[in-house]
């Protein structure tokens, strides 16, 4: 029994690292997007574009173009495309704090919003199979998490550009961006429970963020944030590609988070995300301090902890897979 809820576990524990091995790559390119004259609003608004465009070639490439269609004109609801909105804020608000407060706070703050925000979703059962009560073995998995990543920050990300004020400020908006996106991991686990395609989910999703920050841009137009915004011509191609990786961070998650929960994908992104920056930073020569190999270890260590718990159905054995086959199978 327990080797085969192991081996059920493990894909979805390395896909979800490897969502955070991406979600460090799109940051990475949607801030140089942005550096380039693009600006945070346009580099973002061209990120979900092209998160939609990837996602909708995607569902054609698999031939599920009409089913996804006819699921999302018989059986879609608002709140589908509605989760999407919870996913901008991060995106803004990461934009506006890090030159702020440095990139260590702002993670710092946005994982503890994420972390607290998965553990109350996963105890309401939200986007799972079923409820995952908070115990002694998760508190202790997001305590460890929490802990390595401020000795991480103690290492120093250089003078923050705003006093202590200003920083509890940017600290509580990231906080609260952190919950937001978690409610949006929760959200999509919910519409893959209903239509049976973590595809359907994600373009559900990016629809709606990319409606909401079209609204802002035609809102800011006038207020002249468009002033002086030059987009990087096919030269620089590349930094486009925060588009593409961001349909394969939300398809992915929400595929995992009907497997792990919200509060354990959040971990193992954040554990990926680590991994990563420490690879990156290896082979261009940078050693790393020993806080932070230690608040990796601390993450990786805590997301095993995490994942040692897995949504289950109440009063069923049906696996989380047979539950979303059966919920597809009426759509095909």
């Amino acid at each position: 029994m327990t080797t085969g809820r192991t081996a059920s576990v493990a894909p979805a524990v390395l896909v979800a690292t490897g969502v955070g091995a991406l979600v460090a790559a799109q940051s990475r390119l949607n801030g140089d997007l942005a550096v380039a004259g693009a600006g945070t609003l346009v580099a973002g608004w061209l990120s979900y574009v092209g998160t939609v465009t990837a996602i909708a070639v995607l569902v054609a490439l698999r031939g599920r173009a009409a089913r996804t269609a006819r699921v999302l004109r018989h059986s879609g609801r608002w709140w589908w495309f509605a989760i999407g909105l919870c996913g901008v804020p991060i995106v803004l608000a990461s934009a506006f704090g890090v030159p702020l407060v440095g990139v260590a706070v702002a993670s710092v703050a946005s994982v503890a919003g994420q972390t607290v925000a998965g553990l109350a979703l996963d105890a309401r059962g939200v986007g799972v199979p079923g409820r995952l009560p908070l115990d002694l073995r998760r508190a202790l998995a997001a305590l460890t998490a929490i802990g390595g990543l401020l000795l991480a920050m103690s290492s120093g990300s250089g003078d923050v550009g705003v006093g202590t004020g200003g920083a509890v400020t940017v600290g509580v908006l990231l906080f609260l961006s952190g919950a937001a996106l978690a409610g949006q991991n929760a959200g999509n686990g919910a519409v893959t429970r209903d239509s049976g395609d973590p595809a359907i989910a994600g373009l559900a999703s990016a629809v709606g963020g990319t409606l909401a920050l079209t609204v802002a841009l035609a809102a800011a137009t006038p207020a002249g944030a468009l002033d002086g915004v030059v987009v990087p011509g096919p030269e620089r191609w590349y930094l486009y590609l925060g588009g593409p990786l961001g349909a394969g961070i939300v398809v992915a998650a929400a595929w995992v988070v009907r497997r792990l929960g919200t509060f354990s994908l959040t971990l193992a992104v954040v554990s990926g995300q680590l991994v990563t920056a420490m690879l990156v930073d290896a082979n261009r020569g940078l050693g790393a301090p020993w806080t932070t190999v230690t608040s990796v270890g601390a993450v990786v260590v805590a997301t095993a902890l995490g994942v040692a718990r897995r949504p289950r159905r109440r009063g069923t054995s049906r696996t989380v897979e047979a539950q979303d086959e059966a919920a597809a199978a009426p759509g095909e």
